[in-house]
């Protein structure tokens, strides 16, 4: 009677143990444990935008980001989940394996050089580097030059260097050129304070745009390092100018200071150490002036003649001569010498060694 008994209790306990929900082989196991879910942590950035199919996971699931640049001036150098660099699967995907712990997504970036965009871009004689403005000098700028392919209207625009630690925002300062005399530009200007830079290199980001009169919205990059005053590295050719000044010698060289010949640096380069003016008296009817050219500048020539007033800092400008820019075969393309020119009163050379000749005129031609 007592073996009945334990057999109806046993049964009893089994039967509820089913009941309870154990799917078990035997009563008293416990279920198994779920698998842990790991985070997945994305950066917030005005730069890109970035997601991903899943903001937890398990162990060993595959992950897909999707990131886009927001900014047109960046671009996306790697993503890495923790220390793990991601795959790249498309333009704008990357994958990673899930580890068995959260994850945080770090994406470097970096700026895009970009000399053109939309009609817009950077003058051909931009420099890469510019100067600290030298003790004591408290007006020293560089200017830099953009231009648009064609006349835009109104543009609106913003400028930001990415190291401000090197070049402030705040010292630099955008002017637009007038293509006529309405609201058209053809082009501009970056001016830079030297007084207010620093050692170091940094990128200047600028986007113009116009919502009338055709849309524009470009944005161009350009890489500036700023070095000690002095220290700027120009690339320099030894060009020559040869001054036919037959036409005035003997009517002028005697009068005032003589016939002064001055050739400018139109585009010159703030605390490069290259000869950015170079200025003789005319001794004969026949005068050559070998000049460090630098390549892509705009050079201005004047031929003039001075007379000194007796506190020797006022002068008056007794003739000021026209320079016959007709250069024989200019623009044929039969040979190098061609594309040299002086026109509309600005000298270019295409190579290292060359020579311009040039036809003084006097006053009366004007």
């Amino acid at each position: 009677m007592i073996k009945s008994k334990s057999l109806s209790l046993t049964l009893l306990i089994c039967l509820l143990c089913l009941i309870s929900g154990f799917a078990l082989i035997g009563c008293g196991e416990t279920p198994p444990a779920q698998p842990t879910k790991y985070k997945i942590i994305l950066p917030e950035s005005n730069i890109y935008e970035i997601s991903a199919n899943e903001t937890t996971a398990t162990k060993d699931t595959v992950i897909t980001l999707t990131v886009e640049t927001s900014n047109p001036a960046y671009e996306i150098l790697e993503i890495r989940a923790n220390n793990t660099i991601c795959e790249k699967t498309s333009n704008t995907t990357y994958t990673f394996t899930m580890p068995e712990a959260d994850v945080t997504i770090t994406v470097d970036t970096a700026v895009k050089e970009i000399n053109s965009d939309d009609g817009i871009y950077w003058a051909i004689n931009t420099p890469n580097q510019i100067s600290k403005a030298q003790d004591g000098d408290n007006y020293a700028s560089q200017t830099i030059n953009f231009e648009f392919s064609e006349n835009i209207n109104n543009p609106q625009y913003s400028l930001v260097s990415t190291n401000e630690n090197i070049i402030p925002n705040e010292a630099m300062a955008v002017n637009f050129t007038d293509a006529n005399m309405g609201s058209m530009k053809k082009g501009g200007s970056i001016t830079i304070d030297l007084t207010q830079v620093n050692l170091g290199t940094t990128y200047l980001i600028f986007n113009a745009k116009t919502s009338s009169m055709g849309y524009t919205n470009g944005t161009i990059t350009k890489k500036i390092e700023v070095v000690e005053y002095g220290q700027v590295v120009v690339t320099t050719w030894t060009n020559t100018i040869n001054f036919d000044l037959s036409r005035i010698y003997e009517d002028y060289h005697n009068k005032g200071t003589g016939i002064t010949i001055t050739v400018r640096d139109s585009n010159q380069i703030y605390g490069a150490n290259y000869e950015k003016v170079t200025e003789v008296i005319a001794s004969s009817e026949e005068e050559s002036i070998t000049i460090q050219y630098v390549p892509n500048h705009a050079y201005t020539i004047s031929v003039i003649v001075v007379e000194l007033q007796e506190d020797n800092i006022h002068y008056n400008i007794l003739a000021e001569f026209v320079i016959n820019d007709t250069i024989e075969g200019f623009g044929t393309g039969d040979d190098e010498e061609d594309f040299n020119r002086y026109l509309d009163n600005e000298l270019y050379f295409v190579y290292d060694g060359a020579n311009i000749d040039l036809t003084v005129l006097p006053p009366e031609n004007n």
